[in-house]
């Protein structure tokens, strides 16, 4: 497992690579975005399906967008007091497991693929939150 605590900082330290995932999936998203703004705002072609599918794709984007900057996070460095609990979620009949924190954002925990490690960063934080 790749969490450690960190004794000076108070804090739990998460090496998984997530950063460069979130700037590659962030970049994307920016991409098609503007990509979906500037083939609809070509005015001399008429409303049709091409233009639907690019409102389309611009939504998902500007959704993705949302999430990816105000609801997630990457940081490799939780402070404890910021972490509320750990959370489990199914998707596709994969539990994932994540870390609620008291910003809002949730942090996903790709390393984590059992309930056993699910424990053991249970055990971390219990063993040294207040």
């Amino acid at each position: 497992m790749k969490f450690k605590y960190n004794e000076a900082t108070a804090s739990l330290e998460i090496k998984d690579g997530l950063n460069s995932h979130f700037l590659i999936m962030k970049s994307l998203l920016i991409i098609t975005f503007v990509n979906a703004v500037l083939n609809l705002s070509n005015a001399q072609v008429a409303f049709g399906f091409m233009k639907l599918i690019w409102l389309v794709l611009g939504m998902v984007a500007a959704i993705g967008l949302y999430l990816y900057y105000f609801k997630k996070t990457a940081t490799e460095n939780i402070p404890l007091n910021q972490i509320i609990e750990i959370k489990e979620r199914v998707s596709f009949g994969r539990k994932k497991y994540f870390l609620a924190l008291k910003n809002g954002k949730t942090r996903d925990l790709l390393e984590v693929h059992s309930a056993s490690d699910c424990k053991q960063i249970n055990t971390i934080l219990t063993k040294h939150q207040k």
